[in-house]
């Protein structure tokens, strides 16, 4: 079950927009769950003020790993961890589990039982690695193949639908805005970065 009320689209696709005010009230006039839930978020990005961007970056990337958690959950009965993992070996192509750790900015712990129940699932498997014996390559079978590309489909609807009100160039300067967030953070805290 997605958090947002679902509304069809032009497309005729399902997505939870919140947007849809129409949808945000119960028919006995009270507020609905995603009304309730939209004014608890809105509190909490106000908690700080505009001053604390971190923060709200942060709360935002909570947003989107718990949406994440459930989408994946419901769609694939997967865990976040090993949605990571498909998602990484899909992307980066056969790698290590330490690859894909420092890929993700994970611990190699949560990477390594991610690995072992996708592998139980035959959703990945594991080659020998020539480059170093302790460690194997990952790569997608068939069916996690199948699995990933289900639900990366999926995921794209969800993130225009989630960026639908930000035109070409608004969705570029938020993304330069964030790397250059981002650099001044590396740049300025590199031990504490490290994996």
């Amino acid at each position: 079950m997605l958090i947002y009320p679902q509304v069809r689209h032009d497309k005729g696709e399902l997505f939870g927009y919140v947007g849809a005010m129409e949808t945000m009230q119960s028919p006995d006039g009270e507020p609905s769950p995603a009304q309730s839930m939209l004014e608890a978020s809105e509190r909490r990005w106000q908690l700080f003020g505009p001053t604390h961007l971190p923060y709200r970056i942060l709360l935002l990337a909570k947003m989107i790993d718990r949406v994440t958690t459930q989408h994946v959950r419901d769609r694939a009965a997967m865990s976040l961890a090993e949605w990571r993992v498909i998602s990484h070996v899909a992307l980066m192509g056969q790698c290590s589990a330490a690859e894909i750790a420092e890929a993700a900015f994970v611990d190699r712990s949560e990477v390594s039982r991610a690995v072992a129940a996708l592998e139980q699932r035959q959703l990945i498997q594991r080659d020998p690695n020539p480059r170093n014996r302790k460690s194997s390559l990952i790569s997608l079978t068939g069916e996690g193949r199948s699995i990933y590309g289900t639900v990366r489909e999926e995921r794209t609807h969800m993130y225009e639908d989630w960026l639908e009100d930000l035109g070409v160039e608004d969705r570029t300067q938020l993304d330069d805005a964030l790397r250059t967030v981002m650099r001044r953070i590396v740049l300025g805290n590199p031990d504490a970065l490290k994996p």
